[in-house]
């Protein structure tokens, strides 16, 4: 695995090839929030990122500029948009690799699952007449805070019965 450095110098250089190639503005603001993504190595909310700008950023950015500049790195394939019910989620894409995620259905909580099988599913997925570019699987299902939830809530239902 490349370390952050070399992982955010080869994301610029596809930014600044994507920007090029559509003649859009090269601006500060979209190379310091990828300096920040690519330090995120983790499913990050909208919000997550600001705070994560707000520590480390020579400079405040907006969050519409921050939503508009996540759009840009969707479409560059930089960053990966989990649409998910409740929000979405970004994750950083520099190194493409088959992906899997748990969704809690109740508190939203999305996390990868790195299971070596999965990954190996997944990167070896062919599909008829369709060609599969960035594979990634969604587990909705609870964690296991929610499972502790409902089974206290369930057991004073019981005890009230």
């Amino acid at each position: 695995m490349e370390n952050k450095e070399d992982l955010y110098q080869k994301a610029q250089l596809r930014l600044t090839d994507y920007l090029e190639a559509r003649r859009m503005r090269k601006t500060p603001e979209r190379y310091e929030v990828l300096k920040t993504v690519c330090q995120m190595r983790d499913i990050f909310t909208i919000d997550q990122l600001a705070d994560q700008m707000q520590e480390g950023a020579s400079f405040c950015v907006s969050r519409s500029t921050l939503f508009n500049t996540l759009e840009i790195f969707a479409a560059a394939k930089l960053v990966i948009k989990h649409n998910l019910i409740r929000a979405s989620l970004y994750e950083c894409n520099i190194e493409p690799q088959p992906r899997a995620c748990l969704v809690c259905e109740h508190c939203g909580m999305v996390r990868r699952l790195d299971k070596i099988e999965v990954t190996e599913y997944l990167s070896g997925i062919k599909a008829r007449q369709f060609s599969v570019l960035q594979p990634v699987l969604y587990l909705h299902g609870t964690c296991r805070k929610c499972a502790m939830i409902m089974i206290r809530a369930n057991s004073k239902k019981k005890k009230k019965s």
